[in-house]
Parts: structure tokens; sequence; C-alpha cells
């Protein structure tokens, strides 16, 4: 999300200037409004001024108001503004995100309506979390009951994940995507040393594949850049 730009509230397009003016005006104010780099936005400087009160917003320094006793009005005035204007921006945010989710999901159902086949719906879904969630490699993995062993019905992209040792340690894979849990990993210690991941891979994610309240496997997804991941990539792997 952008940054709140004082400027843009302050500025000659925007009708809060006016406002501003008619308020600076009726309390005979003598002040004037700085962005962050000092540049002036409003108002005539003048030397010595009495108060720098700051405008702040979601914990940022957006600039100041300098001048008289009435500078502190006006920089509340604003920094109130701002913060509604960064409440305007998240929300907007959170609803592009939404609509996003959702036309990946619509495109997703439209895939599957051409298949039955398990391990075609497996490579699909993992293509298409790839796809949504960037990633450099990713794996499903199942648990057999017939053969007592973890299957791995699909994988995409660059060769991360060791498939053998994922089948030999099926004691790791059980503490994270076959515990039912889906999370975002940051110690990838105990991956490297079973040697089922590369050395290069700094984030990981994965979302339980459940049918009812029993496990059947999981989607694993890695990354080379460490954080790569956020809350909202894992809401939209939980539905995938």
């Amino acid at each position: 999300m952008a940054k709140i730009n004082l400027k843009n509230i302050v500025g000659k397009r925007n009708p809060i200037t006016t406002v501003l003016s008619n308020l600076i005006e009726t309390l005979h104010a003598s002040v004037w409004i700085e962005d962050e780099n000092e540049k002036v936005l409003f108002g005539e400087p003048h030397e010595a001024p009495r108060n720098n009160i700051l405008v702040i917003a979601d914990n940022e320094t957006l600039g100041c108001v300098k001048g008289d006793d009435k500078a502190i009005i006006i920089a509340d005035l604003l920094s109130h503004l701002a913060q509604k204007e960064s409440e305007k921006k998240k929300l907007g945010s959170e609803v592009l995100s939404l609509y996003q989710e959702l036309n990946v999901i619509y495109n997703f159902s439209e895939q599957l309506t051409q298949t039955i086949d398990p391990d075609v719906i497996a490579q699909l879904t993992l293509e298409q979390a790839i796809h949504s969630i960037p990633s450099h490699s990713g794996v499903i993995v199942l648990w057999s009951e017939e053969k007592r062993q973890l299957m791995v019905p699909a994988k995409s992209g660059e060769q991360l994940f060791n498939e053998e040792q994922i089948r030999k340690n099926p004691g790791v894979l059980l503490k994270i995507g076959l515990s039912g849990q889906s999370e975002i990993i940051t110690d990838l210690t105990l991956l490297k040393q079973k040697g089922i991941i590369e050395s290069d891979v700094h984030s990981l994610i994965y979302a339980a594949k459940k049918v009812w309240h029993r496990t059947m496997g999981a989607i694993i997804l890695a990354g080379k850049e460490v954080e790569q991941y956020s809350a909202a990539h894992l809401k939209l792997l939980v539905t995938l």
C-alpha cells in the first residue's frame, strides 16, 4: 500500500485546502505546513516559530505544522485527516485482495470441472497455488494408508524439494503439513538437515488437505526470499 502523502491532503486540488485556509483565518493563526523533507506545502514561513508540531498517521511522521500556539490545532486536524485517508487505502487494498481471491477461486473451479482424475486435480491445484502465491517450488504430499507411506502426486517449479527424503522422513512431515495445521514456517533447520529442502530455501508455507476431520496430506510451497509469504497468502492457500 502506498504511503500517505501530506502533499495530497493539503494540495491545491484538494477541497480541504479551502477549509484549512478558512480555519487558519478564523483562528488568526500564523502557521505554515511542511512535509517530512521540510518542503513548505502551505502558508508563508517566518523565522523562529514558537511551535513545531508533527503530523502523524500510522505511527509515521508525514510532516509538521510550524508557527504560533494555533499550530497544534492545525496539526491535530491534519493527523486526523491523514489517518482517515490511510484507513480508506487499507480498506481499498483489502477489497482488491478479496476480489483477486474470488477471481482465483472462480478460474480454478472452472479448470476442475474438466477432470475427475485425482493426480490431474493435484497438479492443477499446485500450479494454481504457485501462480497465485509467488513461489519458486511446490509439492503436494499425501499419506497412503494402503502403502503406509507418503506419496507425492504433484510437484512444480524448481527442484527445491527432495522427493526421496520426503518419503524417508514421514515423522518430520507429520510435524508440519500432516499435523492438520496450516502455517508459515520460519525455522527451516530440521528440513534442511534431513535434506527435504535445498539450502537456498528461506521461506516455507503449507496448508493441510483435509476430508472432514481427517488430514490426508498437505500442499507445501517454498521460496528463496526471506519472509516471502504473508497471512493473506496463507489464507488463499488454505482456500485452495
